[in-house]
């Protein structure tokens, strides 16, 4: 008999060290995780025990922890319960703390199970005290002892239907949306508790974790009370329970646990563990079935690989989650950082050196249209010169629609009207100078409001970029960006003042008509020539069109028609007449008018800009450096803003918890085999192992693979969505071996070849391992027997 306790000591050994080194490393790395308080980013793997009221959820989970859970009818569970289980040498004794989500780290110790199960009755009345009986709020317990499973699952409130006596109606969708929430998350594994004399097509937990799951890749059901299996209806218990009726892609395990008349009798957990086996084994027809789906200790097994295998599926996806959360964190307290802090006068001057040049020397790129700096980039309303412009073009707009038009009939007219109105002493056929002059001044006093609203419009444009850039600057400093903003206000109210008063110097010259361009008699004779081609454009379609004198059949009556209309207009054009000479007069002032509107509009533009914009940091950097000396303004000017200190301390604190997981998560390794050569390499009935050789075909997306580097092998760890290697069939834990018939030296070389590949057809030799079949029901893969 010793001899026996002592192999079976060595052979428990070797299985310890080797479940230490698999198994813990990943349920810890789960745990760690889940303590860092990333709930709201971060999703980890969990087992989440859900089912109706009365189920047996409770039981379930009394018989996984030892703990005996309150029993009862209704809702017993009233919020949520999450059991953390962690197994402890045999000569330690049990312990356990408990704690709830909102008590800030405050825990209550328990020594004995029956004890524990007083504390969490106690802690879900003061949760639920003031929340008509039901909470989101979640209690923890963190339990050890020699006979606990490595294993966290999460009790939750049973599915309410109907509110009993004395129980607010609202629980119900409270209940529900609880529910809802655990199972929509894709990370959840889904422990669907089924009593097993109920009808299974009447479970409502199944059906509502097939609409999440509908490919049943995390769902695991349990049935519950065997013992109250009618005679007759075994057969269909068993049809379920081997996947035939309402199958699972994990399968079913089948429990008993201890009945009502056992927990008053304090029947041990390991009595109940007898209980159960004797059960099972002298069932006439459930003793027929497969051992390993029966049982609460093949349901903890089975949990366990499941809850392992979930968290190495998702370490991949996880760990680039929260490497994204992480560059979003720190990218915000950068924004909330102020360029540090200062509590000395000497460090308040630096402060505010530092702070103006800094401010002084993006607000310069921001005017001269150069935006290289990372703020700037990042956010288009500080792009200043490029906002100037869109009030340069309205100005332009503005100024163009001010134009009369001069070739209208009725302006001709009017014009005409006018100019004999001034007439004085000129002789016929003489226009007078005086008109032109007093007709440009009045088209030229319509440019002075819309000059004037481009000035104000660049005031409220530097302004609000003042503002957003200082308060990027100096985020966390309220009293001296307002300090700032109020000096910026002083000085683009004394250069919008100035400008306007350059504009309307601008428009003063322009009143008094000058030119040296040749444009002006350029674009005169243009407008003469284009009337003169659209009096000949009129006569040749008036005799093309029939009208004219003959018919257009004689090229004689042809011409004489074309003479006689182009005399008419030339008579009517330059004759001596009032007509003629507005004619005349229209050209003239549509072709000066053009010339002055595109001068004045490009000399407003330029003063816009540089007495605005120009002249803008100097004064600022001047005005800010008077604040160096002024120990008691400086003091208030740096009193730091407490909701944005409050605010950075919060990410702060969420960095450093992301920073910390993903250092978890890239600190641990799959824990495999070393790769044996041939000659060493010993078959054991144990050791699974196959070579897969694929093609498939590369789309524009790649293969979609997420690979690690493990002990200088190439391992798949995970799949982006829609991945062409993961429909033709390469599973988690696949080792690459080949690309196109060729091996690699190192990881390295692999991802280089893999990066190489272009789109088409591509040859993969893998290395699968191990059994990655389900609890029951999932069939084992079939793989390529190696090659001879």
């Amino acid at each position: 008999r010793a001899k026996r306790g002592s192999a079976r000591g060595r052979m428990a050994a070797p299985m310890e060290i080797e479940y230490e080194k698999n198994v813990r490393p990943w349920l810890e790395l789960a745990e760690d995780l889940r303590t860092l308080s990333l709930d709201s980013q971060l999703a980890v793997p969990q087992i989440c025990v859900m089912g109706d009221q009365s189920s047996g959820k409770s039981s379930v989970l009394e018989a996984l922890s030892g703990v005996p859970f309150p029993r009862g009818s209704g809702l017993v569970t009233r919020c949520p319960c999450r059991m953390v289980m962690r197994r402890a040498p045999p000569e330690a004794g049990w312990s356990a703390v408990a704690s709830t989500t909102s008590s800030g780290g405050q825990s209550v110790t328990a020594e004995s199970p029956e004890q524990l199960t007083s504390i969490i009755a106690r802690l879900t009345e003061s949760l639920t005290r003031n929340s008509h009986g039901f909470s989101t709020e979640a209690i923890v317990v963190r339990l050890t002892s020699p006979e606990s499973p490595d294993l966290t699952v999460v009790d939750l409130p049973g599915i309410v239907r109907t509110a009993t006596a004395g129980q607010n109606a609202a629980v119900i969708d409270d209940v529900n949306a609880l529910i809802d929430a655990y199972l929509a998350e894709e990370r959840t594994i889904i422990l669907a508790v089924i009593p097993a004399n109920q009808d299974i097509a009447t479970v409502d937990i199944l059906e509502r974790a097939q609409r999440v799951d509908p490919e049943g890749e995390r769902t695991l059901g349990v049935l519950t009370k065997p013992d109250l299996v009618g005679p007759g209806n075994e057969e269909e218990v068993v049809a379920v329970l081997t996947n035939v009726r309402k199958p699972l892609k994990l399968g079913y395990v089948m429990v008993k646990n201890r009945s009502q008349a056992q927990v008053k009798q304090n029947t041990t957990r390991e009595s109940a563990r007898a209980e159960e086996a004797r059960f099972f084994e002298g069932h006439a027809v459930f003793s027929r079935l497969d051992k390993r789906l029966l049982g609460v200790s093949n349901l903890t097994t089975s949990l366990t690989k499941l809850l392992v295998r979930r968290i190495q599926e998702e370490l991949a996806p996880m760990k680039r989650q929260v490497e994204i959360l992480l560059s979003k964190v720190r990218a915000e307290v950068r924004s909330l950082s102020s360029y540090g802090t200062a509590s000395t006068p000497s460090e308040r001057q630096k402060l505010l050196v530092t702070l103006t040049q800094e401010f002084v020397r993006h607000l310069n790129d921001c005017v001269r249209g150069e935006y290289r700096d990372r703020l700037i980039v990042c956010n288009p309303n500080l792009r200043l010169y490029t906002r100037a412009l869109i009030i340069f073009q309205e100005l332009q707009s503005r100024i163009v629609a001010t134009a009369p038009n001069f070739r209208a009939p009725n302006f001709i007219g009017d014009l005409a009207t006018q100019m004999e109105a001034l007439r004085g002493r000129e002789l016929p056929g003489f226009m007078s100078a005086q008109s032109f002059y007093m007709f440009v001044q009045e088209y030229i006093d319509a440019w002075l409001p819309p000059a004037r609203m481009a000035a104000a419009q660049m005031r409220s444009l530097a302004s609000e970029v003042v503002k957003e850039l200082f308060e990027n600057i100096a985020v966390s400093y309220p009293v001296m960006r307002e300090a700032f903003q109020t000096i910026t206000a002083s000085i683009l109210e004394t250069t919008e003042d100035e400008s306007v008063h350059l504009l309307e110097g601008l428009i003063t010259r322009e009143k008094d008509p000058f030119t040296i361009n040749e444009f002006l008699q350029a674009h005169i004779n243009k407008l003469r020539y284009d009337r003169f081609e659209a009096a000949v454009e009129s006569s040749f379609a008036v005799v093309a069109s029939g009208s004219g004198s003959g018919g257009g059949s004689s090229w004689q009556a042809t011409k004489e028609h074309v003479a006689s209309s182009l005399r008419t207009w030339y008579r009517d054009a330059h004759g001596v007449s009032s007509s003629a000479n507005a004619e005349d007069m229209s050209a003239i002032l549509e072709a000066y008018w053009t010339l002055a509107s595109k001068r004045f509009v490009d000399n407003a533009c330029m003063c816009l800009d540089d007495r605005i914009l120009g002249t803008l940091c100097a004064k600022l950097q001047e005005k800010c450096y008077h604040f160096v000396h002024d120990d008691e303004r400086l003091e208030t000017f740096f009193t730091e803003d407490a909701n944005i200190v409050a605010r950075r301390r919060d990410l702060e604190l969420t960095r450093d918890r992301l920073v910390k997981a993903n250092a978890a998560m890239a600190n641990i390794q799959a824990a495999r085999k070393p790769r044996a050569t041939n000659a060493a390499k010993q078959p054991d009935a144990n050791d699974r192992t196959a070579l897969v050789q694929l093609s498939l075909l590369i789309g524009p997306q790649g293969l979609g693979l997420q690979l690690a580097d493990e002990r200088s092998e190439v391992v798949v760890r995970g799949f982006r969505p829609g991945s062409t290697a993961q429909q033709a069939g390469v599973r988690l834990g696949d080792v690459l071996l080949e690309i196109n018939g060729q091996t690699s030296a190192s990881f390295a070389e692999a991802i280089q070849r893999l990066k190489a590949l272009g789109q088409g057809p591509v040859h993969l030799k893998l290395d699968r391992r191990g059994d990655t079949s389900a609890v029951n029901g999932g069939a084992t893969p079939t793989v390529a027997a190696p090659p001879p």
